[in-house]
Order: structure tokens, then C-alpha cells, then sequence
């Protein structure tokens, strides 16, 4: 696994941790500022599978591109797109009995590596995109159609989501660590409630001639 797996992990912690946590949050005392926002929150709940393009950005690195699967409850899919030396690779997240299969697909090395753990090991790694609380979190809209965190708990303290004003979805997020370096998803294409099938997210072309079993990062089982 390489560090665009975990960033790319910690990003999705974060804002899995905001739509699931979204009700408990305390936005703007304004009427209007709070009527909003649980407006995103009941858009967010009814998303059942999502098909996204997406462009993750970072000072100083190369862009990297993907398309995204998303099954509620099921399943993640990531397929990177560029840059070319990991174009067709695959990260494939879903739900077993025991918990959850991590799936890395390398084609160019017709090579599948594969992690086995717990529903407890998920949320340790998500751990730190909990417990958030007036005290230690705040949501503000400087904007119309832009909605800004400050004070968040784990690696990014900040993060500001720009909507799409006809689907309440983001275009654009951005986020910052506690020393302030910035992080740009930008959705380019999003697809939402598009009838998408389990087997879309699981099917690995060409399929892997060998298989590795790995520890999950960051201590899971």
C-alpha cells in the first residue's frame, strides 16, 4: 500500500465522519445557516451509490486522478487514472462477514494484495474524525453554496466543501492540515442513485495471477 492509499483513506474518513456526524454538529445560530445545512445532511442520507471523476491536488506532487464506486453500506471502489506509472490500479473496499476485504490491484504486475479486518479496525482508523462538538469544531457559510469547517480533530483541521447549487453535492473540497498545507479534491463528474451493481465494484480486469495477504494499516487486524 502507498501513502496516496492512506491520504486517500483519511480524506474519505473525514468526510464519511461529516455526513454521518452531520446532525449532531452546530452550525451557524442563524435560522437560515442551520435550515441549510440539514439540507445537505437529508440530501447526503439518501445517496444509495454514487459514479464519480475525481482529482485530488497537493503542492509539490503529481495530480492524481480516479474514478469512484460508491455502494451504501457495501462497498468503495477507487480506480486511479493518472498518473500513467499507476493508471488502471485499484483500491476495493467492502463488506464481508467478519468485517471488511481490502483489495490493491496492480495489473502491470498481474498481482492482487489483499487485507482482511474487523468493523473495530475501521473505526480505529476513523477514530479521529469523531467526536465532534461545538467546543471543539464550528461550521460557517461564507457563501451561498460554501460550507467552511474549523477546529476539526485529526490530521485535517480545516476543510471547506464547495456545492453544486441544483444537488447540494460537493465540486470541490478543500482541506488543510494543522500546518496549514492544503489538500484539492475536485469532483469533475458525479453520478448519484445510477442503479450501480455490486459486481461493478468488485470486478478486477485482468484478474490477479497472484495474491498477497497484508497487515491492515495503521494496526488493524
Amino acid at each position: 500500500m502507498n501513502e496516496w492509499l492512506l491520504l486517500l483513506l483519511v480524506g474519505a474518513g473525514l468526510i464519511l465522519g461529516i455526513f454521518a456526524l452531520g446532525p449532531y454538529l452546530q452550525p451557524n445560530p442563524e435560522l437560515q445557516a442551520r435550515q441549510r445545512f440539514l439540507e445537505l445532511v437529508r440530501t447526503w442520507e439518501g445517496i444509495r451509490d454514487l459514479r464519480a471523476e475525481i482529482g485530488v491536488a497537493r503542492p509539490g506532487e503529481p495530480r492524481l486522478n480516479f474514478s469512484l464506486l460508491y455502494l451504501a453500506g457495501l462497498a468503495l471502489r477507487l480506480e486511479i487514472q493518472e498518473p500513467e506509472e499507476l493508471r488502471g490500479e485499484v483500491y476495493a473496499l467492502r463488506a464481508i462477514p467478519e468485517g471488511w476485504l481490502l483489495v490493491h490491484f496492480r495489473p502491470k504486475l498481474g498481482l492482487g494484495l489483499e487485507s482482511r479486518f474487523s468493523d473495530q479496525a475501521l473505526t480505529r482508523l476513523l477514530s479521529e474524525f469523531e467526536g465532534f462538538s461545538p467546543e471543539k469544531a464550528k461550521i460557517i457559510w461564507p457563501e451561498e453554496n460554501v460550507v467552511r469547517f474549523a477546529g476539526l480533530p485529526g490530521i485535517f483541521t480545516e476543510a471547506e466543501l464547495q456545492l453544486d447549487p441544483e444537488t447540494n453535492l460537493p465540486t470541490k473540497i478543500l482541506l488543510k492540515d494543522r500546518t496549514g498545507n492544503p489538500l484539492e479534491l475536485a469532483v469533475e463528474k458525479a453520478e448519484v442513485n445510477v442503479g450501480l451493481e455490486l459486481r461493478e465494484l468488485l470486478l478486477l480486469d485482468p484478474f490477479p495471477t497472484r495474491w498477497i495477504q497484508i497487515p491492515f494499516p495503521e494496526g488493524g487486524a
